[in-house]
């Protein structure tokens, strides 16, 4: 997990084995749509003493992003145990840093699973899990360590944080449809029949701009370079969240293949948490 770690994290999501002109568009893109503010936000945060349970929190704060969630639905996550958090991945950076709070808050320590790119800081590495979008031989070794890594966590009663789309949700129609999460990969499946974990299941309401959407279905590299303009987007809003009740193995462990348990969670958290939510509103602490 320490391979990705630098002396100077560059926030990008340019993959070194991009061709060159690729990674320069990427850069150009980024930087143009906000990358440096986002820089200068993290930096300074970076200035302050590091403190694994509230840095996420602070990074919020930062940015200027409320929470509106249900507080004491925490206290009905299990406090020990193999548990793997789940959810919808509709903005990007921000429902990230979002679950890593959740996560920390419940349990001091936790593993999340993300994109290698975004592993470069030395104080988180610890806690990340990079996934290489990379096509070569490190790249596929290091994915191999991260799934081993994930599950070790979970026989240790770490938390596991998992956007089972690994990719942030998407509009069809050529961006001017509806967004919805990808195809979920039954990893996340895998891994909670291992261990017999219980899951928490967390929806995050709205997605990204119309813009980034479009764009999406213009270019790769268009569309990763939106993705720090939306968290910059994000600045002085408030996003909702919803937690599901936690939903223990003996429940899971009716759905015999990794298909079916997968296709279940989809569901749960996609189409009922949605449905479930409630109309009150809680502020988060940040």
């Amino acid at each position: 997990m320490y391979d990705y770690v630098r002396a100077q994290p560059s926030l990008s999501y340019a993959q070194p084995s991009d061709p060159w002109l690729t990674r320069r568009c990427i850069s150009f893109l980024e930087v143009l749509l906000g990358r440096r503010r986002i820089e200068a936000i993290y930096y300074e945060l970076k200035r302050r003493p590091f403190h694994q349970t509230t840095f996420f929190s602070e990074a919020l704060d930062a940015i200027n992003v409320n929470v509106d969630m249900d507080m004491r639905r925490l206290l009905d996550a299990p406090k020990n145990g193999p548990l793997v958090i789940l959810a919808n991945h509709p903005f990007g950076i921000v429902d990230g840093l979002i679950l890593c709070n959740i996560a920390a808050q419940l349990r001091s320590d936790f593993r999340i699973m993300l994109n290698a790119m975004l592993c470069q800081d030395s104080d988180l590495a610890p806690h990340f899990l990079p996934i290489d979008f990379q096509s070569n031989k490190a790249a596929l070794q290091n994915n191999i360590q991260s799934k081993k890594l994930a599950l070790s966590a979970l026989k240790d009663n770490i938390p596991l944080l998992i956007f089972p789309s690994g990719m942030v949700s998407t509009a069809d129609k050529f961006g001017f449809g509806q967004s919805h999460d990808g195809t979920w990969t039954t990893f996340a499946a895998k891994l909670i029949q291992q261990s017999e974990a219980t899951v928490l299941p967390v929806y995050f309401h709205g997605q990204n701009s119309r813009k980034f959407h479009v764009a999406s279905h213009v270019a790769l590299p268009l569309r990763m370079a939106m993705l720090m303009h939306e968290a910059l987007k994000k600045c002085g809003d408030t996003v909702r969240v919803d937690l599901g009740d936690p939903l223990p193995w003996e429940t899971l462990s009716r759905y015999g293949s990794r298909l079916s348990l997968t296709q279940f969670l989809y569901s749960h958290v996609n189409e009922e948490l949605p449905l479930r939510a409630s109309q009150s509103t809680f502020a988060m602490p940040m």
